[in-house]
């Protein structure tokens, strides 16, 4: 009877911390981006992400996004698609204010394929900053980002093709 009193107890506990603790906020967004690239032509892409809170602190926040960029000419006559897929961490600074400016930073995976010749998928880094400004809109926030991408990609025509560069990134979130 004592031990059943116990786990009552402990699950009581569990589930008044439970509600005491608030939902994690989550984006959806999506957004216009463009990526200056060294040894490749740059390109204008899309790209779709979603953030959340990690263990329910609003600054620090879970942020996972792909993108695809194509018609990148390599040297060849040949067209270059790109997907990254990107898995971070973002810094925020004031989340609950109109303007919070934040810092982003984290890995990739770097989808490759070209037309004409073998083009082998490489994983990379970034580094960057943004800010989401509120709109007056319940749930609708506006983001601009600057996020400097590190990565080298192997053809079967050159190895380390270096498509390192500055990504621009604006956009819309859905805040839920």
């Amino acid at each position: 009877m004592e031990n059943k009193r116990i786990r009552q107890s402990i699950l009581l506990v569990i589930l008044v911390l439970l509600y005491a603790v608030p939902a994690a906020a989550v984006d959806l967004y999506g957004f216009g981006s463009y990526w200056d690239k060294k040894d490749v032509e740059g390109s204008w892409g899309a790209g779709l992400g979603v953030t959340m809170d990690l263990f329910f602190i609003d600054y620090l926040r879970l942020d996972g996004r792909v993108y695809f960029f194509e018609n990148s000419d390599l040297d060849t006559d040949d067209s270059l698609t790109l997907l990254p897929i990107d898995l971070g961490l973002q810094v925020h600074l004031f989340p609950d204010a109109d303007v919070d400016p934040y810092a982003l930073a984290g890995v990739s995976y770097l989808y490759a394929d070209a037309d004409k010749i073998d083009v082998d998928s490489t994983f990379g880094a970034y580094v960057g900053a943004g800010v989401d400004l509120q709109l007056g809109i319940p749930f609708f926030k506006l983001f601009g980002e600057a996020i400097y991408r590190f990565s080298d990609i192997d053809t079967a025509l050159r190895d380390n093709v270096d498509v390192s560069g500055f990504t621009a990134n604006v956009g819309l979130k859905f805040n839920f």
